[in-house]
């Protein structure tokens, strides 16, 4: 049975519940994973979103019962008091009393709290998916990390490797045209640590990433083997301005959501006002009984009205508005957390953005620089070639900080994205996940 995803910014979520063979093959054949292709992938398994669309399931039944009336009731009494009155003994039906209860003005105001309810559990949906957002990122942004000090580990492996057989040239087969280089015993020591460095990076690098690759596998229910290639790690184009990212957040789908649990506190003040005492009920009653003229029927129309005793007026009334003004202040506690945050990641953004741009121009681009003048210097004889390897390990090393670098811009941007409320640009949330039901 099909299974539609349909996801809104500020509506309800529904999701899958199931996943496929099919939908197995097709995670096989995806080439490259990309973030969204991750986050879209994600949404199929994710059990967070799964729990919020049970609540939402739960909120329009609870909808739906808040406009019903009270069922009625029907008392029967069975007795033997007409077969005394006549000396007919026996037992008879004697009483038949059909009961209602009459919502007077409780009805809309429990509609208005489920209604309430109704939309801040859809728009806490939306927020789990804002949190998958963000949760995937950090791990695929981890992932392409990971990847690039791995392919950069094996270059270096692959460089070591390459001058480590470069020993050979005290013993050279000479072509026409080729510089024999003759390695000191130091030299060749030096080669054979770097080479086993070289091995123990890579080494290092390979186990992290198949760490993170599972974690990874796990988050979006994949098989790691079905993960061949990720892309890769850039940095990012541009920053959004912060005050259209404040404004974003003014409609963020957590306050949303805290606000429309607000209103069901307001709406739970009315209630409370409008339920001081019992809903009266109304009774229809059949009695027979024993007369001179033989047994008769005796009807009746009862009404039952509660005597409030006790003042509970104030104390109910008074829970409820206690409940509201909590609800109020939690609102402006979200509010002041998500500024809090969306300002510190938005400035940490600007920090390793404006670094990254400027460790490209000031340290890559010039090691680049100094790695091709040596590799031709150490060719044409002018270097030695423990001037190339430094050369290289100064290169290598700027890309490892570099790296580095475009995870920390990636990851705070994702953190910027969520804190602002917004979704990914370029992922498409009309999903469709095909399975049987389980």
């Amino acid at each position: 049975m099909n299974k539609i995803i349909h996801l809104m910014t500020a509506g309800l979520l529904i999701i899958p519940l199931s996943e496929s063979i099919a939908q197995q093959q097709a995670q096989a054949s995806i080439q490259e994973w990309t973030l969204e292709s991750s986050i879209q992938q994600a949404l199929c398994i994710s059990p967070e979103l799964k729990k919020s669309l049970e609540e939402i399931n739960l909120r329009q039944v609870d909808a739906s019962l808040s406009s019903m009336w009270p069922d009625p009731s029907i008392e029967l009494r069975v007795d033997n008091k007409l077969g005394q009155d006549d000396n007919s003994g026996g037992y008879d039906l004697t009483d038949i009393t059909i009961s209602q209860e009459i919502p007077l003005s409780r009805i809309k105001y429990q509609q208005s709290v489920s209604e309430a309810n109704l939309s801040a559990a859809g728009l806490e949906n939306t927020h789990q998916l804002l949190l998958l957002q963000k949760q995937i990122s950090r791990s695929f942004h981890e992932l392409q990390l990971a990847s690039a000090k791995l392919d950069r580990a094996e270059k270096q492996r692959q460089l070591a490797t390459q001058l480590s057989q470069s020993k050979s040239a005290n013993t050279p087969q000479k072509t026409a045209g080729e510089m024999v280089r003759y390695l000191t015993p130091l030299e060749k020591i030096r080669i054979d640590i770097i080479r086993e460095e070289a091995y123990q990076q890579e080494r290092n690098a390979e186990g992290k990433y198949n760490e993170v690759l599972t974690r990874f596998s796990k988050l979006v229910g994949v098989a790691p083997e079905n993960i061949k290639s990720v892309a890769k790690l850039k940095p990012i184009s541009g920053i959004p301005q912060l005050e259209s990212l404040l404004e974003a957040q003014q409609r963020h789908a957590y306050l949303s959501s805290q606000q429309q649990v607000l209103l069901a506190a307001k709406h739970e003040v009315d209630l409370a006002r409008n339920t001081l005492v019992s809903d009266p009920t109304i009774s229809l009653s059949r009695s027979r009984d024993t007369f001179d003229s033989g047994r008769d029927d005796v009807y009746g129309v009862m009404v039952n009205i509660e005597i409030p005793i006790h003042d509970r007026k104030d104390a109910k009334v008074s829970k409820a508005k206690y409940k509201a003004s909590q609800e109020n202040i939690e609102l402006q506690r979200l509010r002041r957390e998500l500024q809090i945050n969306l300002k510190s990641s938005y400035t940490h953004l600007q920090h390793v953005y404006e670094q990254a741009e400027d460790y490209h121009g000031k340290v890559i681009k010039p090691a680049r620089k100094i790695l091709d003048l040596t590799q031709r210097g150490f060719n044409s004889g002018e270097l030695k070639m423990l001037d190339l390897i430094d050369a290289h390990k100064t290169y290598f090393g700027a890309q490892l900080q570099y790296l580095e670098l475009l995870y920390d811009a990636r990851v705070e941007l994702a953190d910027v994205i969520y804190y602002s409320g917004q979704q990914l640009s370029g992922v498409d949330y009309q999903l469709s996940c095909s399975g049987q039901e389980q």
